[in-house]
């Protein structure tokens, strides 16, 4: 008996140290040759659980291709000798020529029809297939679905292998023996899940009773029933190349070493009442990740399909110690694994041979479709973003694989019926749209002749700013532009100019530069126009209410130096935007569905608005402190019209521009927007020069008049006096401003008139009227000397003026004759 213990236990060591170097060797060898195919663990195959030699690309290389698809392929059987009688395995083909091979076979025109047409004449041949796992995928064809679907079908051989090397460990288990229950254990998983093909636990040699092997595996026959039989009877598994066995026992060699056992307590039934003192047990358990998935194979030994299997390793006890007894597996059918042809994603690190061979044209994308099994043609060619299904009444939108793969073999053969060409084509949606289901536009059509003829009405508009400025230049003298500062009216021209560019910017479709430059053109014109407006009424203002007699002087240069500080605060404000907020375009739906791209109008436009209608408000109340300030020419009405039409008409575009959001029209925004413009900007510029203008070609036109009007057209083209004027004239501002304007900016013209020749020619005229009250209250009070100043007003009508004086005229401007009543001796005084 010991003698029997000792050879057996000096087998075991001889057979560990000639598996240790058969390992080593064979990392060393996968590392020389550095071909990532001999490296992957070469697995037990289900059902077979045998020797994988080489991989697919390995065997065609050895034998050499079929030239058509009459030709067979033969496959030589493997060696089923116990792996401690066999030598250590043989070399792989030269990895220059494979390699060279692969990449060959990795970059064919067709790789999946390449390699099911092998896989093709393999199953015509299969009554030449030898029990095992001769030909298989090799690496990177399917590893990966087992690992990503089977998962919940892995943890059940998971679970039965824990279980065995609990039952295993246990001294007094009477179903040791007890083939039956094995039997049984295999059945209930095939049972118990319909995605299990098969399910084995197969023993190391010598490890069951006194069998050699023995290998307990149920599996389904194609009529459904469930067959359980012994693997070990028809298939020898043990031999030198048997990964099944390798993998399974470098990894429990692996969990041997680096024990973590899994501890816990049992109490057993004493009797009715009572439970024996808690005992601690300990086991090595296995989880999921010790487990290994095989790469697909054909089963010919009775199922006669491709599979792939999931193996486990289970422990025995023994003297204290935990050792190597066997596996649990499971085989799953490929018929229940999907090819997936479709490209791998970005970033991936999943080894697939046949990613990237679906035939999905450039205008769709491929999408896996799981449940087709084990063939061509499992995925959805789904149109691309910007493309369209071209059948519009189609239950599904997309083409099916199947459908492509099939045209495009016909393709390869030659057929003339082939359609591949021509169809599985998708549609390119409308201009603009990212997503369509038809031809149908998916954006707002604008109306190019109204927006046209919008343009061109706005460019008309526009063209009368350069005009209204040469005619400010030409009529720079005249008194009723010289009195509203022709600087100032400059100005505001330019800011008008541009007020009216936004409509040229939005004729094109929106884009980021083109809502900044509309912000930037509204911004700094509406500074510019409306800031000089008001700071003119801020002059008239302060020099109507005035109290002193001291003079005021506000020139055209400090309202320009106020007016550079309104528009700085503009551009910074709009600099800020431009840095934290920049505009962008956004799409909105119209009441139809339909997109437009719009610049946004958010939280920043709303400030930028209130701004402006603060500005305004300080504005309407500058306009109150001057509505009964005398104007000869009503300049500062104007202004005030001018500024409240801006303010009631800002208010209606912010608030319209919030609702013009959601309507997403493009064309009733630019309508909008014009009416806008020309209601405000226009209507402004009418108020300001439409009324000099009309003053200045009336008496223009009546120059070649009588004496009389050509007088009369001379006031009020020079000195703009009227008779009825005598109060206004006295405290007429804008006459003020002239001359403050002229004394600061415009002293080099001789025939301006200066601030002191304005307060002399009001002072001789209020001279003129205090003499004339004087002499009419003095005839009143001495009827007397009735008789004396008729007799002398004759006299100086009849004498030469220079030696005779003559009665005043005070309808004139001329120097006037006053007769000094106080010589006379009988004058009362008044």
């Amino acid at each position: 008996m010991c003698r029997y213990v000792c050879e057996v236990s000096r087998k075991g060591r001889l057979m560990y140290f000639a598996l240790s170097l058969t390992m080593v060797f064979a990392v060393l060898q996968s590392v020389t040759l550095n071909i990532a195919e001999g490296a992957q663990n070469q697995t037990d195959n289900s059902s077979a659980f045998s020797d994988m030699n080489y991989t697919l690309y390995d065997y065609l290389w050895q034998n050499d291709l079929p030239d058509g698809p009459n030709e067979t392929l033969s496959f030589a059987p493997k060696s089923t000798e116990p792996y401690d009688a066999m030598p250590l395995p043989t070399s792989p083909p030269p990895s220059s020529h494979n390699a060279s091979y692969k990449s060959q076979f990795n970059h064919s025109d067709d790789v999946v029809a390449d390699f099911l047409a092998k896989v093709e004449q393999y199953e015509r041949n299969k009554q030449d297939c030898d029990p095992g796992t001769h030909f298989n995928l090799g690496d990177g064809v399917i590893q990966q679905y087992g690992v990503l679907r089977f998962k919940r079908q892995a943890l059940e051989a998971v679970t039965r292998a824990n279980f065995l090397t609990r039952i295993w460990k246990l001294k007094d288990f009477c179903l040791k023996d007890n083939e039956y229950f094995f039997y049984d254990q295999v059945r209930s998983m095939v049972e118990g899940d319909p995605e299990i093909f098969a399910a084995g636990n197969c023993y190391d040699k010598d490890r069951f009773k006194d069998y050699y092997l023995f290998c307990p595996y149920s599996h389904r026959l194609p009529n459904g029933q469930i067959v359980v039989k012994d693997l070990s009877v028809s298939y020898k598994y043990l031999g030198n190349t048997s990964e099944f066995f390798w993998e399974a026992r470098r990894k429990a060699n692996l969990l041997l070493e680096h024990a973590n056992l899994t501890q816990g307590l049992q109490m057993m039934r004493l009797n009715d009442t009572a439970h024996y003192d808690p005992e601690v047990d300990e086991s090595l358990l296995v989880s999921y990740e010790d487990g290994h998935w095989s790469r697909p194979y054909f089963d010919c030994m009775g199922a006669d399909i491709w599979m792939i299997t999931y193996t486990v390793p289970f422990f025995g006890y023994e003297n204290g110690t935990f050792f190597f007894k066997g596996t649990s597996g499971i085989d799953i059918d490929l018929q229940k694994v999907d090819i997936n042809q479709c490209p791998l994603p970005e970033g991936s690190k999943e080894t697939n041979v046949f990613a990237g061979s679906a035939r999905c044209k450039p205008t769709s994308e491929c999408e896996p479709m799981p449940g087709l099994g084990f063939r061509r043609g499992s995925y959805l060619c789904k149109c691309r973003k910007g493309f369209y299904f071209p059948v519009e009444n189609a239950e599904y939108k997309y083409f099916n694989g199947t459908d492509v793969e099939d045209e495009y073999e016909k393709k390869r053969n030659g057929d003339p019926s082939s359609v591949y060409d021509e169809s599985f084509e998708c549609l390119p949606c409308a201009d603009g749209c990212t997503e369509c289901d038809d031809s149908s536009p998916c954006y707002v059509t604008t109306d190019a002749v109204l927006r046209t003829i919008i343009l061109i009405l706005s460019l008309l508009f526009m063209c009368s700013v350069p005009v209204w400025a040469v005619f400010t230049r030409r009529n720079t003298d005249v008194k009723v532009l010289k009195a509203s500062s022709p600087v100032l009216l400059n100005i505001m021209l330019l800011g008008a100019f541009f007020l009216y560019c936004p409509m040229i910017v939005n004729y094109f479709p929106p884009s980021e530069i083109a809502c900044s430059v509309r912000l930037w053109c509204r911004g700094i014109g509406f500074s510019i126009l409306y800031g000089a407006l008001l700071l003119k009424t801020w002059r008239i203002s302060v020099v109507f209410r005035v109290r002193s007699a001291q003079r005021i002087k506000i020139s055209d240069a400090d309202l320009i130096k106020r007016l550079i500080f309104i528009v700085s605060v503009f551009a910074t404000f709009l600099s800020i935007r431009m840095g934290v907020g920049r505009p962008n375009v956004i799409t909105g739906y119209d009441m139809r569905g339909l997109k437009a791209n719009l610049c946004i109008f958010d939280v920043w436009d709303y400030c930028g608005s209130a701004g402006e209608t603060l500005l305004l408000l300080w504005g309407i109340r500058l306009c109150i402190s001057v509505r009964k300030a005398p104007s000869e020419f009503n300049e500062s009405r104007f202004i005030s019209w001018a500024i409240y039409n801006e303010t009631l008409l800002s208010v209606f575009l912010t608030v319209s521009m919030y609702f013009l959001q959601s309507i997403a029209n493009p064309d009733v925004m630019y309508v909008v927007l014009f009416v806008h413009t020309q209601l405000t900007v226009t209507v402004t510029l009418a108020f300001l020069f439409g009324s000099k203008a009309y003053l200045v070609f009336k008496y223009k036109g009546r120059e070649s008049m009588g004496s009389n009007s050509t007088a009369k057209n001379s006031k009020m083209l020079l000195a703009g006096r009227t008779k009825s004027s005598m109060l206004e004239t006295c405290t007429y501002v804008d006459s003020k401003e002239s001359a403050m304007n002229g004394e600061k900016i415009r002293t080099e013209e001789p025939q301006e008139f200066t601030l002191e020749k304005e307060v002399q020619e009001e002072f001789m005229r209020l001279y003129t009227q205090l003499e004339l009250l004087r002499q009419k209250n003095m005839k009143l009070g001495n009827p007397h000397l009735s008789y004396k100043l008729n007799a002398m007003t004759s006299l100086a009508k009849t004498e030469n003026a220079e030696s005779m004086p003559s009665s005043p005229n005070i309808l004139t401007k001329k120097s006037h004759v006053v007769i000094n009543l106080d010589d006379f001796k009988d004058a009362t005084a008044v």
